[in-house]
């Protein structure tokens, strides 16, 4: 069992009944040296001395988790640990804070609405129709190969965050650096489908790839990567790859890879269902060897592979998402 303290929208029984599907046990409790920032549309709590944030301590099992991660559009917020005073004293819990810098600040500490959004209700209710629950949570990873030749690196504007800096601890020899974030969408079948992600470089001085990262996703693993493969992403209206070079001065080759990394056990008739986009292309291989052979050679994690897929289901797939990155890195990096 995990403790989160909560200060906004998942103070809600509402919100927590149509993500969960049910209500969670919760006591009162305090966070002291810090306030909420109600200036934007979602609250978020930022350092202030003298302040002191009223919430409550939820308590989640790992699933629940996952799917609190989801509404908390990781890696917009991230966990971090803190210590709240609570009935049962001083105690460290994990609370949701907004990764980026704040674009307004109005800090207050008693605070009786859950966020500025009217509609609270129906976005809840939108959100839940649209993810998908065919499989369990996944992180899922576009890697697209960059023509290294047709970019010019010296004009990209290449960020550090708190991955990129993570990073540097695992892998030495490349440079990983955050582009920004952008709205992929993609039509299935009647659905029109919109997912936010994180743009990252990865590049030394003969390879680069462009990784769209999308943690703990929303939207079906399939027919995100069935757009994908058949260049069928758009952002703001144009193809993906037109965006890319428009925007970021960055020429993708070919149709990405994908990497899978599943909380739970993916069945054999999904696993085959993700190898199968591959088929269309032309590709000659036995899907069904394909889905049920693990080549990993180990009891900690099942991998299933072809030419442009991995699927990764570790035993234990971390409450954090920071540490669940160190986990692909290396695959990440190749």
């Amino acid at each position: 069992m995990y403790k989160i303290f909560v200060y906004g929208t998942l103070k809600s029984e509402y919100l927590q009944n149509k993500l969960l599907g049910h209500t969670l046990d919760s006591y009162e409790a305090r966070l002291e040296g810090y306030s909420i920032n109600t200036g934007e549309k979602y609250f978020n709590v930022v350092p202030n001395a003298g302040g002191c944030v009223k919430g409550r301590v939820l308590l989640v099992d790992k699933r629940d988790m996952f799917y609190i991660d989801q509404w908390e559009v990781i890696p917009m917020y991230m966990k971090a640990e803190v210590e709240v005073h609570s009935k049962y004293g001083y105690e460290r819990v994990y609370i949701y804070i907004k990764k980026d810098k704040e674009e307004k600040i109005n800090l207050q500490d008693n605070v009786e609405n859950m966020c500025n959004n009217e509609d609270l209700e129906g976005t809840i209710d939108e959100f839940a129709e649209a993810r998908d629950m065919e499989f369990p949570v996944c992180d899922i990873y576009l890697n697209y190969p960059i023509d290294i030749k047709a970019c010019d690196f010296s004009k990209i504007e290449k960020k550090q965050d708190i991955f990129t800096e993570k990073v540097k601890d695992i892998i030495r020899d490349k440079e990983f650096s955050f582009l920004g974030y952008e709205y992929l969408t993609y039509q299935s079948g009647e659905k029109h489908v919109r997912v936010r992600v994180s743009l990252y470089c990865i590049s030394d001085s003969k390879n680069a790839t462009l990784s769209v990262m999308l943690p703990v996703s929303t939207c079906n693993p399939t027919r995100l990567w069935e757009r994908a493969f058949a260049g069928k992403l758009e952002v703001e209206g144009r193809g993906f790859a037109e965006y890319l070079d428009s925007k970021y001065n960055i020429k993708v080759l070919d149709e990405p890879k994908i990497i899978i990394f599943s909380s739970g056990e993916i069945d054999e008739s999904k696993r085959i269902e993700v190898f199968s986009v591959e088929e269309d292309e032309g590709n000659n291989f036995d899907i069904s060897k394909l889905a049920n052979t693990d080549i990993s050679k180990s009891d900690d994690v099942q991998i299933y592979e072809s030419e442009n897929v991995k699927i990764e289901i570790p035993n234990n797939f971390d409450v954090c998402y920071t540490d669940r990155l160190k986990s692909v890195m290396f695959t990440l990096s190749v």
